[in-house]
């Protein structure tokens, strides 16, 4: 069996990358604490030998004795006071040429100091870490001057290097210990998170957190049914996306009590009832939700309290109400193969049309047709010559639009133009939005509005391929048209653009008949010297045969 790497619960995970992330930082601020400490230490050096060597350039005398014969009997011994009271290494006094006078080594009285002065010959006191001769130092380098403000000499003070290492690691004991200290209560607070944390996780792994992250957000937002968790104080401790949705509650409706929520008093009831509830019914907000609830104390060893689960028997309702509409559909398709095309006449056959659909399908249906599908022929392809109205029905006496029988012609930016051109169906749900719907007759589309139509859908009449005409509904006291009647209203224009083909079809048979028949009728009588003769030709019913010829 192979063994599992250690650590495996998130609560010892956490203490380890804890403990590394606070060692790392233990070290990263003792580095900066030690950088910091030895930049105070070297600038207090500096300061210090800045102190000195400005305080002996000022002495009273120095100046003087510098002019006099002999300054280095004069000022070798207050030079070497001063270093002592002010705690330097070395105090010398310069000539201008940077030779000592004094130094606290008398062998290099005599021998020119190490290093650039002419900054402090310029009348500048400055500090400086110098490396050289005799010895690497914090050095200060302060110009004396006479009453008339003339640089006569120089003072340099300073400390070792060595002095002021040895200041500084006099400190490091303090700062390790400091370092320990802290990393020693870094590693007792991460302890103390992370036994707070095995006992909330209940020493459970990343993965078996994950899992259950996994599956709480699944019920939180996946879920089709509502979930609320109840505390044993009545309030709200969990409620996810459904439910929300369906008892409407507000944004910050966790952690309150259900009587804030503003539910029904009975639904308050039963979601804090102590028993437990399978499918009771109750109406919240417009809606008929089954209920069900179930306690939970988890043996004892668990907060107790109660899980809900919300359903939207509403939804029954609409799916109901959806099968109904599609039998309504059906049932209308039905009619339609058996009662449009019960005649061989065009324009019948779009009556018929228009008779079926209103007012199952639309308040109003218009049918518009070719002229040459009136005359028996087919229509040009690619030619959109106007068309004529040969069906209304509806309300018509309130009809703003054309009449049956009238000539409309659709200009290029129509919707109606695009289901003329052979496009798909044009469906038009706000009638109110929409603009191009209006550029056939601007003034009548107001009137349309104006009587409360709010939609409309027409649908190309197509047969084999060539479009024969348009048929447009419209609705006003029924729901807006929307991309589910799409489907039956072309199935619907289908069935009656078949219609209308075969009728267009019958009246070009017919007028190519009546046309011969007649073509073989005598054209004129010839002439009788003794009898005049008259003839009429006078068919004996509609169409063709049966027909008589008589002298």
């Amino acid at each position: 069996m192979a063994r599992k790497p250690w650590p495996q619960s998130v609560a010892a995970q956490v203490f380890v990358l804890q403990l590394l992330v606070m060692l790392l930082l233990a070290v990263l601020s003792d580095v900066t604490l030690v950088y910091e400490t030895r930049s105070q230490t070297v600038r207090g050096a500096r300061r210090q030998a800045l102190a000195a060597a400005a305080g002996f350039a000022s002495s009273p005398g120095v100046a003087a004795a510098l002019k006099g014969t002999n300054p280095t009997a004069v000022l070798q011994p207050p030079a070497e006071e001063a270093r002592q009271t002010s705690r330097v290494d070395f105090v010398a006094v310069l000539d201008r040429d940077g030779v000592r006078y004094t130094d606290v080594r008398p062998d290099l009285i005599g021998k020119r100091a190490t290093g650039d002065f002419s900054r402090a010959l310029d009348g500048e006191s400055y500090t400086e870490l110098f490396r050289g001769a005799p010895t690497d130092a914090v050095r200060a380098v302060v110009p004396v001057t006479d009453a008339d403000g003339a640089v006569t000499g120089l003072v340099t003070a300073g400390l070792e290097i060595s002095t002021v290492s040895s200041t500084f690691y006099r400190q490091l004991p303090l700062l390790a210990v400091g370092a320990a200290g802290s990393l020693a209560l870094a590693t007792g607070a991460a302890w103390l998170v992370s036994r707070r944390l095995r006992r909330q996780t209940h020493g459970l792994g990343p993965t078996e957190v994950t899992r259950m992250y996994e599956h709480h957000d699944a019920v939180l937002h996946a879920a089709r049914e509502g979930v609320l968790v109840i505390g044993a104080d009545g309030r709200l401790s969990l409620v996810n996306d459904e439910a929300r949705r369906l008892l409407r509650l507000p944004a910050d409706a966790e952690h309150r009590p259900l009587r804030d929520l503003g539910l029904p008093d009975s639904m308050v009831r039963l979601l804090a009832s102590d028993r437990g509830v399978d499918d009771a019914v109750q109406p919240v907000g417009g809606r008929l939700l089954a209920v069900s609830v179930r306690r939970t104390s988890r043996g004892g060893h668990g907060p107790a309290g109660g899980v809900a689960t919300l359903r939207d028997t509403t939804e029954l309702r609409t799916l109901a109400g959806r099968a109904e509409v599609a039998h309504e559909r059906l049932e209308l398709l039905y009619r339609a193969s058996a009662e449009i095309g019960s005649t061989l006449d065009v324009v019948r056959t779009a009556e018929e049309l228009a008779d079926l659909v209103v007012p199952r399908f639309a308040d109003v249906a218009t049918v518009d047709l070719f002229d040459a599908v009136l005359r028996g022929e087919e229509p040009a392809p690619g030619v959109a010559p106007p068309v004529r109205r040969v069906a209304v029905r509806g309300a018509v006496e309130a009809w703003p639009f054309h009449k049956a029988g009238t000539s409309l012609s659709y200009g290029p930016v129509a919707q109606q133009r695009r289901a003329m051109d052979g496009e798909d169906a044009v469906l038009v749900s706000d009638l109110a939005q929409s603009q191009d719907w209006r550029v056939p007759d601007p003034e009548g589309a107001q009137h349309v509005l104006r009587l409360g139509f709010h939609s409309l859908l027409g649908v190309p009449l197509r047969a084999r391929g060539v479009v024969l005409g348009l048929v447009v509904f419209w609705r006003s006291g029924q729901p807006p048209f929307h991309p589910d009647d799409v489907s039956p209203a072309e199935e619907l224009a289908a069935r009656a653009a078949v219609c209308i083909d075969n009728a267009r079809r019958y009246t070009r048979e017919h007028a190519t008949a009546v046309s011969l028949q007649r073509s073989l009728l005598p054209r004129d009588l010839p002439r009788q010297d003794a009898v005049e003769a008259a003839h009429r030709y006078l068919p004996a019913q509609s169409g063709v045969g049966g027909d008589w010829f008589d002298v």
